[in-house]
């Protein structure tokens, strides 16, 4: 259409879509006038029939599994979206090929598939749907990355060793948080533990040495040049009779953590998001004086559910620890009005209501990671704030009392309370 006094040099279909009354439906909703076989029909009801015959298999019907998948697709609230980006879409391609059985409706036929966000967003939103079983993802992924490092050792010998260390002594015994679920930044820890086993077993055949001969100097070499690598595979390698010629420097004695954020400056941030709306969003302010108040680590933030938050006589609860703590206002007002409904397409219509910090992919709470960028791009460095407040409750409260509040054990509120220089050792202990 060519521009005019009082109109702009645009397409008119992409531009602006008339209010039709649907033939098909009967709703008066946007649409195209002569779609239906010259009648008039809505996006939605043109967005159903097209995912209606991507999920068509070749018998002629939609497998029963697919169905609450296909409802999911058809009542996204804006369906003229899905139809303009429906080609482009990498994750639709790949149901519409499981429909038609080109691709297997399987965990492992996913897996077989590089692990690209359509993969991970297709196999969250057919276990939200109740089409595929459930399954810890940070496990399943950590198995495969084991498995994948492992079979790049050419040495049978090597091979076989770096299996056990990685199987039974990395994975087997990661940690799990509350949901029984390897949490992300534990299994990010332990693919650093492999990466750094592997790298170390590579160090050993570029010298033309194995796990027998290995001399000190050698051993030597990998430490200095970069302190920062763990030793805990060499360590669990003397363990099991390898390395007989060398011996292991001792342990360097942990410092003490950093804490050299200004009390008074994380004090103003903390006010500046309880009172300013316009300061972040909801979910970001209040995962923000989370951190900055109570000393809560984001992977431990991501994971609330909404059973954590209790009210009683009006006053708004979140157990964080052993005991409930006592929200402050205006922060029980931020925490209640969690999770915030969030526009990700299907995956908003199969979204886990129990998450208080909703993710992009169906049925998943929000990724540490993501919420981290989020947190320094508001000016909060997760470590140092948390450490700021451990120091302040320390100061303040006795360690048996805020170690149950904030979810820390006893120890290390005792430390904490040494570093703050407070004394409590006439404190009542917690009656039990």
């Amino acid at each position: 259409m060519k521009a005019t006094a009082t109109s702009p040099d645009v397409c008119p279909t992409c531009y602006q879509a008339p209010v039709i009354d649907c033939s098909i439906c009967g709703q008066q909703a946007l649409g195209r006038r002569t779609t239906n076989h010259g009648r008039p029909r809505c996006f939605a009801c043109q967005a159903a029939q097209q995912i209606d015959a991507a999920l068509t298999g070749p018998d002629g019907v939609i497998r029963p599994e697919l169905k609450p998948v296909r409802d999911a697709l058809t009542e996204l609230e804006r369906p003229r979206s899905l139809l303009t980006n429906w080609h482009d879409l990498a994750s639709l391609r790949l149901l519409t090929s499981i429909a038609r059985g080109q691709v297997d409706l399987s965990h492992d036929a996913l897996d077989a598939r590089p692990q690209m966000f359509s993969v991970t967003y297709l196999r969250a939103m057919l276990v939200a749907a109740g089409t595929l079983p459930p399954r810890d993802e940070n496990a399943a992924r950590l198995h495969r990355y084991a498995a994948d490092v492992v079979a790049e050792v050419s040495d049978p010998e090597m091979r076989g060793v770096l299996t056990r260390y990685a199987r039974w002594h990395v994975v087997g015994r990661a940690k799990t948080d509350r949901h029984d679920r390897i949490a992300p930044n534990a299994a990010a820890r332990c693919r650093g533990d492999i990466d750094t086993a592997r790298a170390f077993l590579d160090h050993l055949s570029s010298g033309g040495y194995d796990l027998d001969d290995c001399p000190q100097d050698h051993l030597d070499a990998w430490i200095t040049t970069d302190r920062s690598r763990r030793l805990g595979f060499v360590r669990w390698l003397k363990r099991g009779g390898y390395l007989r010629h060398v011996w292991l420097p001792e342990p360097v004695p942990a410092k003490d953590p950093a804490h050299d954020v200004d009390p008074e400056e994380q004090l103003a941030l903390v006010r500046r998001l309880l009172h300013e709306p316009g300061s972040a969003s909801i979910e970001d302010r209040a995962a923000a004086c989370l951190i900055l108040l109570y000393a809560q680590p984001v992977a431990k933030i991501t994971a609330l559910i909404t059973s954590d938050i209790e009210v009683r006589d009006g006053e708004t609860y979140l157990r964080l620890g052993s005991e409930p703590v006592l929200l402050i206002p205006p922060l029980d007002a931020l925490v209640t009005a969690l999770p915030v409904a969030k526009p990700f397409g299907a995956a908003s219509r199969l979204a886990d209501s129990r998450w208080l910090f909703t993710g992009k992919n169906a049925g998943t709470h929000l990724h540490p990671a993501s919420l981290l960028r989020r947190m320094h791009q508001l000016g909060v460095t997760s470590r140092a704030s948390r450490n700021t407040a451990l120091l302040h409750l320390a100061s303040t409260t006795p360690p048996a009392v805020f170690a149950s509040l904030i979810g820390v054990s006893i120890g290390t509120a005792t430390r904490w309370a040494g570093l703050a220089g407070a004394s409590w050792n006439r404190y009542a202990t917690l009656p039990r």
